[in-house]
Formats: C-alpha cells, structure tokens, sequence
C-alpha cells in the first residue's frame, strides 16, 4: 500500500513538472518579448536586431554572430554599444535560436550561414564584416567560404574551427535521445532553466562586469525552451562531422581575419583551433589573451573591439595604393593646422 502511495506521489510530481515546462514556456515567451525585428528569408524568418546606422569611411557594416547557449542579445550586451556610433551593426538570432525560425536541416552551417546572408542583404548592400564567437565563429568561417566575394572582413573570437578529441556533453546527446529526450527537455532541463542557470551563468561570466545581470539581460530562459534547447544540443552534436568536411578549405579565404583567444579557455583549445586556423588563412592574425578564458567578448570586450579596429585599418589600407600609402607616410610626420 505505501509503495503504491509513493509510485503515485511520484507520478503526480512528474506530471507536475511537465505541465509547468508549458508554464515556464509560455512565460517565457511572454515576459521576454522580441527586441528586434523579424526579417522574412526563404529559410524562415530571422530575428534581427540592428544597432546605428550612419557609416564612416571605411567602416564596413559589422555582422555579429553569437555562439551555443545564448542569442543575439549576447552580442548587444557588450559589443554593439562601443560600435554603434559610426557603423551599422546586425545582430541576429541563429536559426532555431531566440526567436529566429529553424529551417529543415537547420543545424548546418550552410543552411544557417546562408540564412543570415540573406537577413543581412536586405538590410545593406555593402560587403559586411562578419564577427562570431565560439560556434558562431564556424558560422561566421562557412560565411566566408560560401560567399567570398560578399565578405570584407572576418574577426573571430574564441573560434571552433577543427575537429576536437573527445566528444559533447553528455546532456546534448541525452536531450536528441527519440525515446526519452522530449522527457528530459521537459523536466530536467527546464527545471535547469529556471532554477540553476542564473548561477551557472554567473560563475562562467566571472570577471564581467556583466557576470550578475547577464542572465536577465540576454534572456537566458529563452534558451532553456525545450524546442530551443533540442536545436542548441542539435548545433552541438552535429558539429563535428561539419568541420571535418571544411577544415581543409580555410586556406581559400583571402579577406583580413582576425583571431583573439585565451590561454585559459577549456571549452575551445587555443592549440586545436585557432593556432591552426592562423597556420591555414594567409591573411590571419592571432592575439593571444594571457589567461582569458571562452567568454573574452565579456571578459575582455577591449581586446574584441580592437580586432574589429585591426581589420578596419587592414581594409583602409588595402583600399590605398602603394602610391597612396607612401604619400600618407610622407605628410603624417607634418603638423595639422588648427
């Protein structure tokens, strides 16, 4: 009799916890509204959120790709308010992330590089330079490699690049499971969701000055959606066969790259991936970040708006001709005129 008693409890709890996944869904959507704009594409509408407008000379429009976990709002948190001011700046949503839609076979690179092309062409015409950090980095490379001629520049930060040893987090591979996935997405991970992110958010942005308020202001719930989490676990698990198939053709990119990573950083090994991408890209230069860890766009957004600031001057002067150049020489060592 008590052991039926306690199956029953049990029950009663489990069926609780699913049906207020659906809450903790729906809240979520509700509470944490768009803050940008749907753009239509053939892959499904992207979520865009666009910071400035006016454009200097020489500042190329500035495409910021987030990584795994998160959404656009990761690189407006810090990035696009330093940039913002003399350049347009496009963040979007990766394809099945906030509120961006997923196309069918929507975990490719290709289908969520071209995706975002296709967002960032009717916003601007120009040639963009085009930012990602982690995996959104490997977006940013199958950009570059599906569209050369559509590409100023590339900065890369903390980028995945290679095939790595070993394999993903368990969790991803538990929450695709076609038996008892859907399960997991709805208990574990949205109790996760509500409950143990803002302090695993915390401890991994340590050393922002974001680290406390990141959690609210990206509006990490979004992310813990079980429809978001299934496509952020699908991203991760089927990465690696993707890079195995376009890790040779990185020495096809002539465009200035520029690659900022941590001496620290566990997630993605300097040694694996960036240090082998600048082996293979002619045009790419790596900043080193004395015990930087994955996160250097929060930790350190200094050395990220500087990347950006070497592939402005590498463009400019490569606009120059070597007349140009020279005469620019010349009459910088004379004094301006008030």
């Amino acid at each position: 009799m008590a052991s039926n008693i306690l199956v029953l409890i049990g029950l009663s709890v489990f069926f609780a916890v699913i049906i207020w996944s659906f809450w903790y869904e729906f809240s979520a959507n509700r509470a944490l509204p768009k803050a940008g704009e749907m753009v239509k594409t053939t892959y499904g509408h992207i979520h865009l959120i666009s910071r400035g407008q006016h454009r200097e000379k020489g500042r190329q429009p500035l495409v910021l790709i987030h990584g795994s976990t998160t959404n656009a709002l990761d690189m407006d948190l810090e990035i696009a308010g330093r940039l913002e001011k003399d350049r347009l700046v496009l963040m979007p949503d990766r394809p099945g992330h906030g509120f961006s839609h997923r196309a069918e076979d929507g975990f490719r690179l290709d289908v969520q590089a071209a995706a975002i092309r296709e967002a960032v062409k009717i916003k601007t015409k120009e040639k963009p330079v085009i930012m990602g950090q982690s995996y959104g980095a490997a977006v940013a490379l199958r950009y570059a490699l599906d569209y050369p001629d559509e590409v100023a520049g590339i900065v890369l930060i903390a980028p995945v690049s290679h095939r790595w040893p070993g394999g993903v987090a368990w969790y991803n591979r538990v929450a695709l499971n076609p038996i008892y996935g859907w399960i997991f997405r709805r208990t574990f991970i949205a109790l996760y969701g509500r409950f143990g992110s803002p302090k695993g958010v915390a401890k991994a942005l340590r050393g922002s000055q974001f680290s406390q308020s990141y959690h609210a202001r990206t509006r990490v719930p979004l992310t813990f959606r079980p429809s978001r989490f299934y496509n952020n676990a699908e991203d991760i698990v089927r990465l690696y066969e993707q890079l195995a198939a376009m890790e040779h053709r990185y020495g096809t990119i002539r465009v200035p790259v520029e690659i900022v990573a941590g001496t620290h950083d566990m997630t993605v090994v300097i040694s694996i991936h960036a240090r082998r991408l600048e082996d293979q890209i002619e045009q790419a230069q790596l900043r080193v970040v004395d015990a930087g860890g994955h996160a250097l766009h929060h930790t350190h957004p200094e050395e990220t708006v500087a990347a950006i600031a070497r592939v402005d001057t590498r463009l400019a002067n490569n606009e120059r001709s070597p007349l140009q150049g020279a005469l620019r020489r010349l009459t910088s060592v004379f004094p301006r005129s008030a």
